[in-house]
Formats: structure tokens, C-alpha cells, sequence
């Protein structure tokens, strides 16, 4: 792992971070949104996943949306290396049966199976520009079919971010892993009658080869 970037050390940081992060978080329009378009998004996936790994859960915002949403997953993996982010996750998530907890970070994390849906909401943004390619090869490496991430994307020129928060071209990081057959990308945006709400993110869906392709 790269030790840092401007000062930021990812484990270091976030390991501090999700000490107070349930405590701290605020729901605002922005995050609705974000739900609202991941939700309508899913539903358009036939036939839907039943195997879902969520990397960087959190205290369980989004495991709980999802499995609440869908019933008819059968296993939900939901990954954080923050202790306090698990223990608030066991505790928030009310299909608790469906889901199990590992305590990892992407680097780290040993499995032995694949998902047929990987997952990663507000994660990327915050890995390394030196290990963003590494990170995305191995969400591909894990999914049998689908990886989806929801993370701060614009068109042009990224804004001044804080040192913790990176832009990355995701498209063009999946589109060249040798077995991502398509990306799409929808942004997180909403058109109202005088305004748009646009959380400057979007959603990025690589469809990966079937393993007959």
C-alpha cells in the first residue's frame, strides 16, 4: 500500500474516522438521491443477484437498503476495516440473518468464491490515484457478473477535493481489465421543474465476461 498522498494514510485515517463516523453522519439530499438512483438501478438487473459482496459498508447504510430492497438475495458479504464501522453495522441492519461481517480492507481480504454482484458505495473515491487500478482489478476479480460503485465524478476538471477524496476516470480503469466486457455510467443527478439536485457522482456499472465467453 502507497504510505500516503498529501498526508493521507487510507487505513490510518479511516481507522480513526470510523470511530465517530455513524455518530457524525447526517442524512442530506444528496445521499437520498444517491440511494434513489443505486435502487432504481438494481432493479433494472435480470435476473437479480443473489450473492452480493459490499465493500466499505460502513455502519450499514447501504447492506441495509439493499437487503431490505431484496429479499431474494441469499447471501450478503459486507466488508469494512473499521471495528466501530461493523459493530454500528451489526446492529443497523435489520436482515441481520442474510448478512455476514468481515473486519478487512480491500488489499488484505482472503476469499475463496466469487459474487455474482460486488459492490462499493463513496469507497473509490478515496483509494490512492497509485492503487485505484489495482483496487478496481481485484472488485472484477471477485464478481462473477456484476460491479457496480457509486463515487464523486465530473466531466471536467476535478475541483480542489480534500485530501482524503479523489477523482477517478472509472470507465476507462475498467474498461481496460481484459474481462469487462461493458461499463455504463448514470449520473447521480435529478432534474426538478426550475432546478437540478447533482451530487457530482455517478454510477458505474462494469459487466463482466460470463465464464463460458
Amino acid at each position: 500500500m502507497v504510505a500516503s498522498s498529501a498526508g493521507y494514510n487510507p487505513r490510518e485515517y479511516w481507522l480513526a474516522r470510523g470511530k465517530v463516523y455513524k455518530e457524525q453522519f447526517k442524512y442530506d439530499p444528496e445521499k437520498r438521491l444517491q440511494e434513489d438512483v443505486l435502487l432504481d438501478y438494481l432493479k433494472t438487473i435480470s435476473p437479480f443477484p443473489t450473492t452480493v459482496l459490499e465493500i466499505g459498508c460502513g455502519f450499514g447504510r447501504i447492506s441495509d437498503l439493499v437487503l431490505s430492497n431484496f429479499p431474494d438475495i441469499k447471501e450478503y458479504v459486507a466488508v469494512d476495516m473499521s471495528p466501530e464501522q461493523l459493530a454500528n453495522a451489526k446492529s443497523y441492519v435489520k436482515k441481520s440473518d442474510k448478512i455476514r461481517f468481515i473486519e478487512s480492507d480491500i488489499q488484505s481480504l482472503q476469499l475463496d468464491r466469487k459474487y455474482d454482484l460486488v459492490l462499493a458505495v463513496s469507497v473509490l473515491l478515496h483509494i490512492l490515484p497509485g492503487e485505484i487500478e489495482q483496487v478496481a482489478g481485484r472488485f472484477v476479480s471477485l464478481s462473477k457478473r456484476h460491479v457496480i460503485n457509486v463515487d464523486y465524478y465530473e466531466d471536467g476538471p476535478s475541483r480542489q477535493l480534500a485530501p482524503h477524496n479523489f477523482m477517478h476516470r472509472y470507465e476507462a480503469i475498467y474498461q481496460s481489465l481484459p474481462s469487462v466486457e461493458s461499463v455504463k455510467r448514470v449520473p447521480v443527478a435529478e432534474k426538478k421543474a426550475f432546478s437540478t439536485l447533482d451530487a457530482k457522482q455517478s454510477l458505474f456499472h462494469a459487466l463482466v465476461a460470463a465464464p463460458d465467453q
